[in-house]
């Protein structure tokens, strides 16, 4: 019977590729729909796309709790097992290991993909004990089959240090096909300067593609990322489908619950100087309007907490999918930018209602980092559609990035010949991505370059956003070496 059952199942899938072949063969290589097959980019690092066994772990990735107090590792088997399991110990000292087993620890549970083949896949978090800080971890996760266990490999991670100064890598929609600026941020993982990668929605093209092979192989290819600098990313809306199931099962270990949110789509995390916001914008489009009220209700809880501890946490970073500030001549950067600007319309009053610029003005927030548009552009502070200042010291509104290009089958969105907004301060249409170093008082960001024959090119963009401490601040200003 389960031979017979794989056999079917197989057919659907070879069907279900040869019809997406016939009907759409001008599509790119990996695009929704398309497999995504090796190419100079994803051939960098192997195995994403190998045949792995009923019970071996894969698709493994790591996110914290605040302050890196905690980790969670995540993981997938083809099979239902026994147990799940997770071993870590400080890099230098292996007798010191700590074993995690998932029947105590944590949940291992079963998603069924939404699609014709009704697909199984088997899940697996588990969270480690209090971490010190400043320490490297090497950690593996096993699959227990009765008495046998099949291990990863060995991944690392770091934990927060003790300075207040960190840094982390920030990207955004990612396919495994085209992804020409990943095996730089696979790079960057190695190095433990990077203390967690931020990515703005939209990944594989799609995560449910042929009954969610695509999306195993895309979390296989992200692993040597995922699995050592922790995963803090917002959906976008390729992870729609099925009432993006897959999203909110494959990216359960995200720190939403302490954030007081049912799932992983919106959730938030302390982290030193910084408060980290990750929303859904896709609620303005495929959300009722009880779902949007609660979306903001949230949002509007969220910021007031965090806007109490501003004296320790200075910083906060909204991080959503969608843009409500960019300069491509396309219906993202003008109606669907002000659906979420502004709120969607009463019918009974014609007067929008809920929309997210009020509420970043009113708690302060001082970036909005978005991706949906394939390129890189930088707003100076701008609210209600107006220019507010061109310094980034002590800004009286935010500002916005877009870092929506490091890589997917469709390519980079061009810009048009302008003229442009006053408050677009630099615009790049290729592919990069960017890191952030902060500091109590400060935020330097860059974004870097990758070059489409597979080289890292030089800095697109550098620039310091400073701000004052207050005068009751704990922090301290004389800790931090950028």
């Amino acid at each position: 019977m389960k031979i017979s059952f794989f056999i079917s199942l197989v057919l659907l899938v070879v069907l279900q590729v040869s019809i997406a072949a016939s009907t759409n063969e001008e599509e790119p290589n990996g695009s929704p729909g398309q497999i995504c097959y090796a190419d100079a980019y994803n051939s960098l690092h192997g195995n994403w796309n190998k045949s792995y066994s009923t019970n071996d772990p894969q698709q493994i990735y790591i996110s914290l709790t605040d302050d890196a107090n905690f980790a969670r590792v995540q993981f997938a088997t083809l099979g239902e097992i026994k147990e799940s399991i997770l071993e870590y110990w400080p890099k230098d000292n292996k007798r010191k290991s700590i074993t995690i087993q998932g029947k105590i620890n944590l949940k291992d549970w079963e998603f069924v993909d939404g699609g014709i083949a009704q697909r199984k896949l088997y899940l697996h978090k588990l969270k480690t004990k209090l971490l010190k800080s400043a320490n490297v971890y090497q950690y593996k996760v096993g699959s227990k089959i009765r008495s046998t266990i099949n291990w990863s490999k060995t991944f690392e991670f770091h934990t927060a240090p003790k300075r207040n100064d960190f840094s982390f890598i920030a990207t955004g929609d990612v396919g495994a096909c085209n992804a020409v600026a990943v095996s730089h941020m696979k790079d960057l993982a190695k190095t433990h300067k990077y203390d967690f990668v931020t990515l703005a929605g939209d990944q594989a093209y799609n995560l449910d593609d042929f009954n969610g092979t695509k999306g195993d192989e895309y979390l296989n290819f992200m692993q040597d990322l995922f699995a050592q600098v922790p995963y803090l990313g917002a959906v976008g809306n390729h992870e729609g489908a099925y009432n993006f199931s897959h999203y909110k099962n494959r990216f359960d270990s995200v720190p939403y619950t302490e954030s007081k949110f049912d799932n992983s789509l919106m959730y938030s995390i302390n982290y030193k100087s910084l408060h980290l916001v990750s929303f859904s914008t896709e609620v303005y489009f495929t959300g009722t309007t009880e779902e949007i009220q609660t979306a903001v209700n949230w949002l509007d809880a969220d910021l007031r907490e965090a806007n109490k501890h501003r004296h320790t946490r200075p910083w906060i970073i909204f991080m959503t999918h969608h843009p409500i500030y960019c300069s491509v001549n396309s219906s993202d950067c003008t109606t669907k930018a002000a659906t979420i600007k502004n709120g969607p319309v009463d019918p009974n009053t014609n007067l929008t209602w809920g929309g997210l610029e009020e509420l970043l003005l009113k708690h302060k927030v001082d970036i909005y980092m978005s991706g949906h548009v394939h390129n890189y552009e930088r707003t100076y502070p701008v609210a209600k559609e107006k220019l507010i200042t061109k310094s980034y010291h002590n800004a009286p509104s935010f500002f916005q990035i877009v870092i929506g290009n490091a890589g997917q089958p469709e390519g980079p969105t061009q810009f048009g010949n302008g003229p442009y907004p006053a408050w677009s301060a630099v615009r790049y249409g290729s592919f990069g991505f960017s890191t952030f170093r902060v500091t109590p008082t400060t935020m330097n960001i860059v974004h870097h370059q990758a070059n489409v024959d597979g080289s890292l090119g030089g800095v697109i963009d550098q620039f310091t956003v400073s701000k004052d401490l207050p005068k009751n601040s704990n922090t301290k200003r004389d800790i931090c070496v950028v």
